[in-house]
């Protein structure tokens, strides 16, 4: 095979690598955040000072790893993490880097309760496995700086890009409280 032959084929590999299967949703772009109402959402609060919320139907489950996990309607497969990292690194420097698999991925730096945020939003292709069969994961990312060396995440994963909205709705309601100097002493 000459070498003009063998370029066009790779790039046809390459080129059918890119192309999202038809009736799959891409991703959903990380910023804006969605205009998804959440004032029925509970109030989840965390250590640090730091409150978000969640739609009703996500279901608080026992994890080792440190952070809370919660899974929508029981379903392991529909999850969000939510937990600290201790680091002293700008937020907008500690996101996902994109890998294999990783389609359709945004990010941005957004204001959310007052501090700067980094926001990632991408799909996984056969990310999960759900009824036998492979499926894109719809996943969301994201950081927020709690104090000069603790940081607070977000990160999800569904099979539904409806999930994937419910999230990035979920990243935009954190608030973090600052802690109040003791004035005791």
């Amino acid at each position: 095979m000459n070498s003009s032959l063998l370029l066009v084929a790779f790039a046809m590999v390459i080129a059918a690598g890119c192309v999202r299967p038809a009736g799959i949703a891409p991703a959903l772009a990380a910023c804006p955040g969605p205009g998804q109402q959440t004032d029925g959402w509970r109030v989840v609060s965390e250590s640090a000072g730091v409150t978000f919320r969640i739609p009703p139907d996500f279901v608080e489950r026992p994890s080792d790893e440190g952070a809370h996990r919660f899974h929508l309607r029981g379903d392991f497969s529909e999850y969000l993490l939510a937990g600290f990292i201790a680091s002293s690194s700008p937020a907008e420097t500690m996101g996902r880097a994109p890998g294999p698999g990783m389609m359709e991925m945004t990010q941005c730096a957004d204001s959310i309760g007052g501090r700067q945020a980094l926001v990632q939003a991408w799909r996984t292709r056969g990310g999960t496995f759900r009824d036998g069969q492979r499926m894109d994961r719809y996943d969301v990312f994201a950081v927020v700086p709690v104090s000069p060396e603790l940081r607070f995440y977000i990160a999800s994963g569904s099979h539904r890009r409806e999930t994937q909205q419910l999230a990035l709705a979920a990243v935009r309601t954190i608030v973090v409280v600052p802690a109040q100097p003791d004035t005791t002493r």
